[in-house]
């Protein structure tokens, strides 16, 4: 996997760094996700109709996109497609992994609703997860490179050029016309019409700060001559903050060849909008210095091993970061910065969730699989100061960033207009999570695959 990560650090709250999985590869982070293929609430894409100030941006502008996108196998209605390049599947009980069957029973047992169809939008509760996998059980992750350029690949006006590393656009009288980009160890020109950056929430910000498109000030400290002044280039960046709580597991509880999420439960917190938290199951997790999943506190020469975890997370997290320049060179990672709990409301909210996840380990249904916690016992799950003190060296990443390009109509805040335009300049747009105004209650695999389809929808009209 380690060719297939950006190999990118973030600092996830003050004095704590630790990696941030990105897909380096033909259909990026969505070839290296769970697939999990939910959409959020309604109301969050009436919330980005009402911050941009277009309605098209609405939930009934977005469902029919939605709806295009998936081959939904096992739902019908009005919620669903099926003629999509996308394959929607669901496990059935009798199919999952029985830690992922204990804690399904678990959440039942502590008064969750049960629910099979997590793309109806007044569902909540516990389910099999709607995955965007295929073929013999579900083996087969089907990315945006699966679904959709693997249908264009023979086209004759189609060049994919693979190993190539975007240093910057180049502009001329204020207009995109190319790219600097390394190939084969050389930087080259490639001329463009039009560009379009869909680079991710991290490093499409990144490509237009070295552009000269980002808050001028802070580009000239790094000797970047300024092509535009948009001061929101990299702010705001906000992704899902979780806790796991590992556990450690009898022997040969953990499968590590079992998915590792087939299950969720989503519910809304004591403070918060309805879904806004969600938690996972995670089947297998190797538990090892450095680990993408909560702090290591195993002394030195301590062996990894493989444990399991029940991990609650906030969906509308109130935290803000950043995405920043270390340098110039296109060659040095991004600063990324998440800041996750700053915000009062979300560290409620992950006290909860930890709080939760502890009382679901206690069940029948899950004690059987484990001998206890690695960090956390009651007394700290008692003490809201202790409790907070855990939160800040747990909190991770569910690997969603967004928001870095957010769009809107005003450019001092905004970085492209309604239909992903770069403001200020002419010729390049962005299409990717970077442009959404705030973040969905819901992995954010299939609303960046919605704001692709919108956007060509959009191009498309202009040929």
């Amino acid at each position: 996997m380690e060719r297939h990560d950006w190999g990118l650090n973030a600092t996830f709250v003050p004095q704590r760094e630790q990696p941030m999985p990105r897909g380096k590869l033909v259909g990026g982070s969505s070839a290296v996700n769970t697939g999990v293929a939910i959409r959020g609430a309604p109301a969050d894409y009436d919330t980005w109709a009402a911050m941009t100030g277009d309605e098209r941006w609405s939930w009934e502008h977005c469902l029919p996109f939605f709806r295009g996108i998936e081959d939904d196998k096992d739902e019908g209605g009005d919620f669903h497609g099926h003629n999509g390049p996308i394959p929607v599947r669901r496990w059935r009980l009798d199919e999952i992994d029985r830690l992922q069957r204990g804690f399904y029973d678990a959440c039942v047992a502590l008064g969750f609703e049960e629910t099979n169809d997590q793309n109806d939008p007044q569902s909540t509760g516990i389910s099999t997860a709607a995955m965007n996998r295929d073929g013999p059980e579900f083996r087969t992750r089907w990315s945006a490179n699966m679904g959709y350029l693997s249908r264009a690949r023979n086209r004759l006006n189609l060049t994919i050029r693979g190993g190539c590393l975007v240093d910057r656009v180049l502009f001329e009288d204020g207009r995109a016309v190319g790219l600097s980009v390394e190939c084969d160890g050389e930087l080259q020109r490639v001329n463009a019409r039009q560009i379009v950056l869909s680079a991710g929430a991290i490093m499409s910000p990144a490509i237009l700060l070295r552009s000269g498109v980002g808050p001028a000030a802070e580009l000239s400290e790094l000797g970047i001559p300024s092509e535009v002044d948009l001061p929101g280039v990299g702010k705001r960046l906000m992704d899902h903050a979780m806790t796991p709580l590992m556990l450690r597991p009898t022997p040969g509880a953990v499968d590590p060849q079992s998915p590792i999420i087939q299950t969720l439960l989503r519910y809304t917190s004591a403070t918060g909008e309805f879904n806004d938290m969600q938690v996972y199951l995670l089947g297998h997790v190797l538990r090892e210095p450095g680990s993408w999943f909560g702090a290591w506190k195993g002394a030195e020469g301590d062996e990894a091993q493989w444990v399991f975890g029940i991990a609650p997370g906030v969906q509308l997290p109130n935290s803000y970061g950043s995405i920043t320049l270390a340098s110039a060179d296109y060659r040095e990672q991004p600063v990324i910065d998440l800041r996750f709990d700053e915000d009062e409301s979300d560290r409620e909210r992950l006290r909860e969730g930890t709080r939760i996840a502890w009382q679901l380990a206690q069940t029948p249904a899950l004690a059987q699989y484990h001998s206890g916690a690695f960090d956390l016992d009651q007394e700290t799950i008692d003490d809201d100061d202790r409790l907070d003190e855990w939160i800040h060296q747990a909190t991770t990443s569910m690997a969603h960033p967004t928001c870095t390009c957010a769009m809107g109509p005003d450019s001092s805040t905004a970085v492209v207009d309604t239909e992903g335009r770069v403001h200020g300049v002419q010729g390049l747009r962005v299409a990717d999570a970077s442009i959404m105004p705030t973040i969905v209650r819901a992995n954010t695999n299939f609303t960046c695959m919605m704001i692709g389809e919108r956007i060509a929808d959009w191009m498309t009209a202009e040929i």
